[in-house]
């Protein structure tokens, strides 16, 4: 079951039409019930936080890229 409910997302993903709109809608519909717009502090701690992680300049990450 999980698999061709990851099969299904995947492919609503990928395609922007009346049939993907119609699998993808309970699961909007779910997302809007469930969550919330973020406030100002949560925006400014998901900044401090990106700030930390993101290298300065580009290559100087242990990555190398």
């Amino acid at each position: 079951m999980v698999g061709i409910s990851y099969e299904i997302n995947r492919w609503c993903g990928a395609h922007d039409n009346r049939l993907s709109a119609i699998l993808s809608a309970p699961g909007k519909w779910l997302q809007r019930i469930t969550t919330n717009e973020p406030d100002d502090g949560m925006i400014e701690c998901a900044i401090r936080a990106m700030e930390l992680v993101i290298p300065e300049e580009k290559g100087s990450d242990l990555w190398g890229s």
